[in-house]
C-alpha cells in the first residue's frame, strides 16, 4: 500500500466520515446544552424582582394592616408604583395611631433605603439575596461582566494549551474545573465568591467547547468541517431553550444553579469517549499513540486497514511531520508567554489577514453585543420572560438547520 500524501488521505484509509467521527461529535453536544444554561443563566439567577424600602425596623401602631404600613413608609412615583430606593423617614417619628392621621401629619422628608423587601414571584434570586439594587446596581453588572470575562481568558489560555499539550487533557482539565465551579457556585456565601466561581465557570466552559470544536474539525472529512462546525451550536440552542422551562419550576437561585450544574457530571464520560487528536500526535511525533486512536477508528468504522507496521510507517511518511514535530527546547518564562501569543499575531500577518481578521472580529462584536444584549434584556422588551428566552433560543436551533443549505 502507498505512502500517504497527507492527514486527510489517511484519515479517508480508517473513514472520515463514520461512527467514530459521529459519535464525538454527539458527546461534543454535552458540552453545548451546558454552555445554553450557564451562558444566559443570569437572565434567572440575576433578575431583578420588584423591591422596596424594608419597614422591619419601624415600630407601628397595632391593628395596622402590612398594605397600611408600606403605603405610609414608602412614597409612590408618578405611576402609582411604590418607589424602590426611597423612603419617607419616618424612623425616629411618633405615629399616631390613626391611620388617617398620621398620614397627615406625616413628613415629606424622603432617605435612602438601608434595606429591601422583595417581591418572590420569580423566586429569591442573586439580587435579592446581595441587595444588588439602587445604589449597589451596578454590581448586578460585574457578575455578567465576570462570567464574559472568563470566556475571554479561557479563549485565549485554552487555545494555547491545546496546541501545547493535546486537546483531550485540555478537555479534561476543563470539565473537571466546570463540574467543581459549578456546584460551588450554588452555595456562594457572598457576592465576591459567586462571581469569582462564575469567572471559574466561564473560564471552563471555554476549554470544553473550543478544545472539542477543534477536535472535531480535525477528525472530519474536509467538506463535513463546515456542516459539522455549525451544528457545534445546534445544542446551544437546546440549552438555552430549556434553561427558561427548568427556570420556571426552580425559581430559587441556589436551587437554579445546582440544577443547571448536576447536567456537569455528564463530562465525565469525556474520560472514556473523547480521544486525542491524531493529528495533533502526529504533529507532536507521538506516532504510536496516533497509530492506536487511527486503530480503533477503523475498527468502529468498520474499515479495514495495514498491519501495525504498516499503519505505523505510514504516518511517519507524512510529508509534514518534519514542519509540526515539536522539539523539546528549554524556554524562558518570557519566551513561553511570546509563544502563547505567537498565533495570534500571525492573524495581523499578511495584509488579507489582517483585513479578515479585523473583519470577522467586529462582525462577531456586533453579533455578540446585539444578541446578548436582547438576551439579558428579555425582562424589558415585554411579554413573558420565560416565553420570550424560549423563542431566542429556539431561533438558534433553526438558524442552524436553515443555514447549512444555505451555504451549500
Amino acid at each position: 500500500m502507498g505512502s500517504a500524501a497527507k492527514f486527510e488521505d489517511l484519515l479517508t484509509l480508517v473513514g472520515d466520515r463514520g461512527k467514530w467521527q459521529y459519535m464525538i461529535f454527539f458527546f461534543t453536544w454535552i458540552e453545548g446544552v451546558l454552555i445554553g444554561f450557564h451562558h444566559l443563566s443570569s437572565v434567572f439567577l440575576g433578575y431583578t424582582p420588584t423591591h422596596w424600602c424594608s419597614t422591619k425596623d419601624i415600630s407601628f401602631p397595632e391593628g395596622w394592616t402590612s398594605d397600611q404600613q408600606k403605603s405610609f413608609s414608602i412614597p409612590v412615583d408618578d405611576e402609582d408604583n411604590y418607589q424602590q430606593c426611597k423612603m419617607f423617614d419616618i424612623s425616629s417619628a411618633d405615629i399616631a395611631a390613626d391611620y388617617d392621621s398620621a398620614v397627615a401629619s406625616r413628613t415629606t422628608d424622603l432617605v435612602s433605603c438601608s434595606s429591601w423587601d422583595y417581591a418572590t414571584d420569580m423566586g429569591w434570586t442573586t439580587v435579592s439575596e446581595w441587595n444588588l439594587v439602587c445604589e449597589r446596581t451596578a454590581l448586578l453588572s460585574t457578575v455578567q461582566g465576570s462570567y464574559m470575562g472568563g470566556v475571554f481568558v479561557g479563549c485565549l489560555f485554552w487555545g494555547w494549551a491545546s496546541d501545547k499539550f493535546g486537546r483531550r487533557p485540555s478537555i479534561l482539565i476543563a470539565a473537571v474545573i466546570q463540574i467543581v465551579s459549578s456546584i460551588i457556585a450554588s452555595f456562594s456565601v457572598n457576592y465576591i465568591m459567586f462571581i469569582f466561581f462564575r469567572f471559574l465557570i466561564a473560564f471552563s466552559v471555554s476549554g470544553v467547547f473550543e478544545c472539542g470544536f477543534v477536535l472535531v474539525t480535525e477528525i472530519v472529512a474536509p467538506e463535513l468541517r463546515t456542516p459539522f462546525g455549525i451544528m457545534t451550536q445546534f445544542p446551544f440552542g437546546i440549552g438555552a431553550s430549556l434553561l427558561p422551562l427548568i427556570a420556571y419550576f426552580i425559581k430559587d437561585w441556589t436551587a437554579l444553579q445546582l440544577a443547571i450544574s448536576i447536567p456537569c457530571t455528564l463530562l465525565i464520560s469525556f474520560y472514556w469517549f473523547i480521544p486525542e487528536s491524531p493529528r495533533w500526535l502526529i504533529q507532536a511525533g507521538r506516532f504510536t499513540e496516533a497509530r492506536e486512536i487511527l486503530k480503533n477508528a477503523a475498527k468502529v468504522n468498520g474499515n479495514p486497514i495495514p498491519g501495525d507496521d504498516e499503519l505505523l510507517e505510514l504516518i511517519k511518511a507524512l510529508e509534514d511531520k518534519d514542519e509540526t514535530v515539536v522539539e523539546n527546547v528549554e524556554m524562558t518564562f518570557m519566551e513561553k508567554f511570546g509563544e502563547a501569543f505567537k498565533e495570534i499575531g500571525m492573524l495581523f500577518k499578511t495584509p488579507q489577514m489582517r483585513k479578515r481578521t479585523i473583519n470577522i472580529f467586529f462582525s462577531w462584536l456586533v453579533v455578540a453585543m446585539v444578541y446578548y444584549g436582547l438576551s439579558f434584556n428579555t425582562k424589558n422588551i415585554g411579554g413573558d420572560i420565560y416565553v420570550s428566552n424560549f423563542i431566542s433560543g429556539f431561533a438558534e436551533v433553526v438558524a442552524c438547520v436553515v443555514i447549512i443549505p444555505a451555504l451549500s
